[in-house]
């Protein structure tokens, strides 16, 4: 299934994303990691991620401070774009993301996409 994001909150918002990627990551902690997408309100995003796994994970900061965060992770970011692994790092790697789950359910695999909306 392909991850998506809906921005229904009232600012503008960033995402970042992990997601279990053994074919490839397999040797870097088999989750890829990926951001950012900048979404307005109202706006809806593919990030084409794709996973065979009922498990994925993001992290959410709107522009005017509101987050959407977990435990899991942590996931290394810079400011840039980035598409990596979760073992991997970078010296331009600032930022620490802990992610919120998502969890898409036993039958994830029947879904074309899965949207996350962001309240």
């Amino acid at each position: 299934m392909q991850v998506r994001f809906q921005n229904n909150y009232s600012s503008p918002l960033s995402v970042a994303v992990m997601w279990w990627d053994p074919d490839g990551c397999g040797n870097d902690g088999n989750w890829g990691t990926r951001g950012w997408w900048n979404l307005d309100p109202g706006q809806s995003v593919g990030t084409n991620v794709w996973t065979a796994n009922r498990y994925f994970y993001f992290y959410a900061e709107a522009w005017d401070g509101a987050v959407w965060s977990g435990p899991y992770g942590p996931v290394y970011a810079s400011d840039a774009a980035f598409d990596s692994c979760i073992d991997i790092g970078s010296t331009a790697d600032n930022l620490y993301l802990g992610m919120a789950e998502v969890d898409a359910g036993w039958w994830f695999w029947s879904y074309v996409t899965y949207t996350v909306n962001l309240d």
